[in-house]
């Protein structure tokens, strides 16, 4: 459903340093990734801009 971990890989951040600087677990990040868990619209925001790109590039279309 996102395309978080296409981005982090590409920020070249790991999930734990991806989580530090977004205040989660790493656990939280792994889960996100995986489709596990739905993260809130303020740390998709957050996530957005520590891979300097936008949150709508980070949702998968789904058409």
């Amino acid at each position: 459903m996102f395309r978080i971990k296409e981005a982090r890989q590409k920020a070249g951040l790991t999930q734990n340093q991806l989580a530090i600087k977004v205040g989660v677990s790493q656990i939280y990040i792994s889960y996100i990734e995986n489709n596990h868990k739905t993260p809130s619209f303020d740390l998709l925001e957050r996530i957005a801009k520590e891979l300097h790109t936008s949150v709508k590039s980070l949702i998968e279309d789904s058409a």
